[in-house]
């Protein structure tokens, strides 16, 4: 290798570690600020579950995923719904409720 080869990958080395040092911890600190929540939560969540929490009837979940809404996926006979799609389409699409007599 002669001396110009070295001193292009030196300079080169030199400038990456610098530039990702300060780019990479940020960019992960960002990310974890923007998505901390969806960390520490459950993706899928068994159906039985979803209607109890979230008040939904067994067909009004299936619709929702026939029309695009969220996804189910059924592994060892047992189905489970997004839990992110469901809460987002909620958060949009609010349900007027009856209240209890």
């Amino acid at each position: 290798m002669d001396l110009r080869e070295q001193f292009i990958r030196e300079l080169l080395e030199s400038y990456l570690s610098k530039t990702l040092n300060k780019t990479i911890p940020m960019a992960i600190r960002t990310a974890l600020k923007d998505h901390s929540s969806a960390l520490t939560r459950q993706e899928f969540i068994p159906l039985k579950q979803a209607r109890e929490q979230y008040g939904i009837s067994h067909r009004s979940l299936y619709n929702y995923h026939r029309k695009g809404y969220i996804t189910l996926r059924t592994t060892e006979g047992k189905t489970f719904v997004s839990v992110f799609e469901l809460e987002d389409h909620i958060r949009k699409h609010p349900i007027a409720r009856m209240p209890a007599s």
